[in-house]
């Protein structure tokens, strides 16, 4: 019994690191969470039925006599050791596969949390340089009008143009860079979790 008395101890562990977990789980990786847990319920219930056709290894063989003329019904003491000892062993063993399977669950829930977290924190630093672009642009003006007006040279006025057009591709790339990766992870969550920050990166398309 020791085996099996650590497994549910470590699936009680689990089970109690899942909940601290959830409470700060955004609300799409909530229901990603429980589709997991209803697919490792149904897996373990499937496995949980399929053993307990092994009652039939219990059922009494009946024999006929055709000398006597009468029917013999008898009991395997060995089927019946063989049916505890398998019993004991599924139960271990179909504790271990709900053990692994709520592991992979966290595991997998973890990584989804935190490549949503830095696509987030990425389009935040990415909205700030976008939000930023008014005074660079001001600025941008503002070098222009110095050159007509002969305040700056020709190399210096070039120099503010390119500077101007760097910036701004760079800021093109970096948006067009985060929108893919926003659908792709769309796409693997199958939850449009991005749309308000699509729209806005696809809005200030110009910038």
């Amino acid at each position: 019994m020791k085996p099996l008395k650590i497994i549910l101890f470590n699936l009680v562990l689990f089970q109690y690191s899942t909940f601290c977990f959830g409470q700060n789980k955004n609300s799409f990786l909530s229901e990603i969470e429980k589709n997991k847990t209803r697919k490792i319920d149904s897996l373990v219930s499937f496995n949980t039925d399929k053993n307990k056709l092994q009652y039939l290894a219990l059922l009494p063989s009946v024999n006929y006599n055709f000398l006597d003329n009468n029917f013999n019904v008898g009991i395997s003491i060995s089927n019946l050791s063989n049916f505890y000892q398998n019993k004991q062993r599924n139960k271990i063993e179909l504790e271990k596969l709900r053990f692994q399977l709520i592991e992979k669950k966290e595991n997998d829930l973890l990584k989804l949390e935190e490549e949503y977290e830095l696509i987030k924190d990425t389009y935040d630093i990415l909205k700030l340089e976008i939000e930023n672009t008014t005074l660079t642009t001001e600025i941008f003006n503002l070098k222009k009008k110095q050159y007509e007006n002969n305040k700056i040279t020709l190399e210096d006025w070039l120099n503010v143009q390119k500077n101007y057009q760097d910036r701004n591709l760079v800021v093109f790339t970096k948006r067009k860079s985060l929108i893919s990766k926003m659908k792709h992870y769309e796409g693997k969550i199958k939850n449009n979790c991005f749309k308000k920050e699509i729209d806005y990166l696809s809005i200030n398309s110009n910038q």
